[in-house]
């Protein structure tokens, strides 16, 4: 975070004292944008969601269940996290803290806004299931196979860190729902991704539609992916498709770039009053580029889905003898979308 936060200043520094004139213009957005996304991207580090995706996501899934066997007889202590005791929460935190050298929430309702949502059915060693006992979500367990959960209970005929079964009575009847930490058992780390959404710009607002479709894999914590991404532009004329390559930190924040084919001529009308402005693409790496953020998910059907939003820069060129008008040039080359989008795991 520190290296992009210094790169910024470089770019403002180097640009003080010159007239505005000359410190920024069109031709330095694509490198603002890049140094903004990449200060984005280092800055969220620190927050990368579940689930995890271990290189052998069996294995780590056993080693949960057996860290967690490994704390039965401990004594039940609020806000506990170590050999002195524990509370439910902090078994979960102890647990995979020692079994993968993962940080995760420490209450039972930060740990339910974390996991992935399952299905009961679903259910895996080393998800986590939660309960409606003193509250909503005022309890959580690890969930080690064949209906049974161990967790730190604070009252009841035991107490402690005990094994318990899913269709005893009293859990039966205050089981909120489960949640993974880390991925199934026999993920392979491919993400099928597709989104789709209208185009929103300066003039005018909607201005056509994009959508998305690709593969990534999971490597060095890192969604690393190929996605086309074709769109129309109903304030150019034009439709384009784009073959991207993606970096997502996690399922919230995604950059991407490639090259892109474009059909049509570009021509942007521009504000009432002002003539038409007529442009071409230009190729290489760089044609499309841009970043996705999505805040919003829930699941259904068994899949990931979620509300995002994007800025996309397309590499348009104006053509020569119509003179500067960088206003017309920013709005012809940046556009914003937003839509829905849906992932699945395998």
């Amino acid at each position: 975070m520190e290296g992009g936060r210094r790169a910024i200043l470089s770019v403002m520094t180097r640009t003080r004292g010159r007239p505005a004139s000359k410190s920024f213009t069109p031709k330095a957005l694509p490198a603002l944008a890049l140094w903004l996304a990449m200060a984005l991207f280092l800055g969220a580090a620190a927050f990368a969601e579940a689930p995890l995706a271990p290189a052998k996501p069996k294995e780590a899934r056993a080693r949960v269940a057996t860290a967690a066997r490994g704390e039965i007889g401990a004594p039940y202590l609020y806000g506990g996290a170590d050999e002195k005791g524990f509370d439910c929460s902090g078994l979960v935190y102890r647990v995979y803290a020692d079994a993968l050298g993962a940080a995760l929430p420490r209450t039972a309702r930060s740990l339910y806004s974390y996991v992935e949502r399952i299905e009961r059915r679903a259910l895996q060693p080393g998800d986590l299931v939660f309960f409606d006992t003193t509250g909503p979500i005022a309890h959580v367990g690890v969930y080690v196979g064949e209906g049974r959960f161990i967790h730190a209970a604070s009252e009841g005929a035991r107490t402690g860190v005990i094994e318990s079964g899913l269709e005893e009575a009293y859990w039966a009847r205050s089981y909120a729902g489960a949640g993974r930490i880390v991925v199934p058992a026999e993920y392979l780390g491919l993400v099928l991704r597709a989104a789709l959404g209208p185009s929103l710009g300066a003039s005018p607002l909607a201005r056509g539609a994009a959508g998305a479709a690709g593969l990534s894999y999971r490597l060095m914590g890192l969604d690393f992916g190929l996605e086309a991404r074709p769109e129309y532009d109903a304030a150019l004329g034009v439709g384009r498709l784009p073959l991207v390559l993606t970096v997502g930190l996690d399922r919230s924040l995604r950059v991407f770039a490639g090259p892109a084919l474009t059909l049509g001529s570009p021509r942007f009308d521009g504000a009432a009053g002002s003539a038409a402005r007529n442009y071409h693409a230009e190729g290489g790496l760089l044609a499309t580029a841009g970043i996705t953020w999505t805040p919003l998910r829930f699941s259904a059907a068994g899949l990931d889905l979620g509300l995002y939003a994007e800025v996309v820069y397309n590499r348009y060129v104006a053509d020569a003898g119509q003179g500067a008008d960088a206003v017309a040039d920013l709005r012809a080359r940046v556009r914003a979308g937003a839509g829905i989008s849906a992932r699945f795991g395998f």
